[in-house]
């Protein structure tokens, strides 16, 4: 059975929301419902004996030390979101580096095994931040999962490569570049089938809310027919039906409230259909 790749980005339902995202001095005014809602997700995820990749806000890690070590405890992968939840693209290496620096520096503390991997907020690295490779390279990582090869409203890079491949960290500007001689970084893009010519989302989050389950199940089988990992993604608040806002745009009314109801039912058949395992266990079976 072809292993498929199940995680999750680890933050607060205003984490999320690009209304409330950039304004973390407001976040401590809002309700706080994480560690319940990741608590809820992890039972589910021991259920059916799936081992994800947390990728962790740290923010996050530094308001509850204690999530985070027991999402390690539990034999799940440890991975990096950023520190404050910025797009990659509005900032500059520097920036960036110095946001990874302080997601690190308060993760490592919390963590048995090392921290290899690194998503990206809003999945926002993209043609115009090809130089974001370099500085996880740097910085030792050895993987990435911040490409969407689609294009939606708020995010999308519809040219990037559709499967897992180790890329070159080096002279980005110029596009991607793969060297069979020297390779510092996987990337493992989240999941697309590919129908009429067309790549179609199917990874997670939004879309797997929306769309029938016989459309995700037929787009992984796809891809696992083809020798590909399905690449899936998940943020625990898409489960709690208690959480409710009403200050949001029309667009985040359905993309962050529409189909949170089926979605359990959903991952449970997911669960039993396909086998997961965390991306860091899928590194060794991508080419050279």
């Amino acid at each position: 059975m072809t292993l498929n790749a199940f995680t999750i980005d680890l933050e607060d339902w205003f984490q999320g929301l690009t209304s409330t995202n950039p304004h973390p001095e407001k976040w401590a005014s809002y309700e706080a419902r994480l560690e319940d809602n990741t608590q809820y997700l992890l039972r589910l995820l021991d259920r059916y004996d799936v081992r994800a990749t947390f990728f962790v806000l740290g923010h996050v890690a530094d308001r509850y030390p204690a999530l985070v070590r027991g999402i390690d405890a539990a034999g799940h992968e440890i991975g990096v979101h950023g520190y404050w939840h910025e797009m990659v693209h509005s900032l500059t290496p520097e920036l960036f580096a110095q946001e990874l620096d302080r997601a690190i520096e308060t993760l490592e503390p919390l963590v048995s095994r090392p921290i290899l991997g690194h998503r990206a907020p809003y999945f926002s690295i993209n043609r115009h931040a090809l130089w974001a490779l370099d500085v996880l390279a740097e910085k030792g990582f050895a993987y990435d999962s911040s490409f969407f090869p689609t294009r939606n409203m708020l995010y999308g890079y519809p040219e990037a490569p559709r499967f897992p491949c180790r890329l070159e960290a080096g002279d980005t500007a110029e596009g991607l570049r793969s060297d069979d001689s020297h390779t510092c970084l996987v990337e493992f893009p989240v999941s697309t089938a590919r129908w009429l010519g067309v790549n179609w989302p199917i990874g997670g989050g939004f879309y797997v809310r929306a769309l029938p389950y016989a459309i995700i199940r037929a787009g992984i089988r796809q891809l696992n027919g083809q020798g590909q990992p399905a690449i899936m993604y998940m943020h625990p608040w898409e489960l709690d039906l208690g959480q409710h806002f009403t200050e949001v745009t029309s667009r985040e009314r359905v993309t962050h409230y529409y189909g949170r109801r089926g979605l359990e039912k959903k991952l449970t058949r997911l669960f039993q259909d396909f086998c997961f395992v965390p991306l860091g266990r899928l590194l060794d079976a991508v080419p050279a």
